[in-house]
């Protein structure tokens, strides 16, 4: 470890990125495995942070389900 203060995600980013580095066809596997997941990346993000994203996800959907819904098509006007 470092002589100066890290938090443990900057350790984990620090190390990854010495790792790709030294070693960049060697994480061809890894980043072709997330991409596969189709999960977003949410590593780094809290709980909070993720009900915020997908609070807001909610909301446009509603609000585009309720402006589709609301519009009337050409022929009854």
């Amino acid at each position: 470890m470092s002589t100066r203060k890290e938090t443990p995600e900057q350790e984990r980013e620090r190390l990854y990125r010495e790792e790709q580095k030294n070693n960049p066809s060697g994480n061809f596997n890894d980043n072709l495995n997330r991409t596969q997941s189709g999960m977003p990346n949410t590593t780094g993000m809290s709980t909070k942070e993720i009900g915020v994203l997908i609070l807001v996800v909610l909301v446009i959907f509603i609000v585009y389900s309720i402006l589709k819904s609301s519009r009337t098509p050409l022929g009854e006007l």
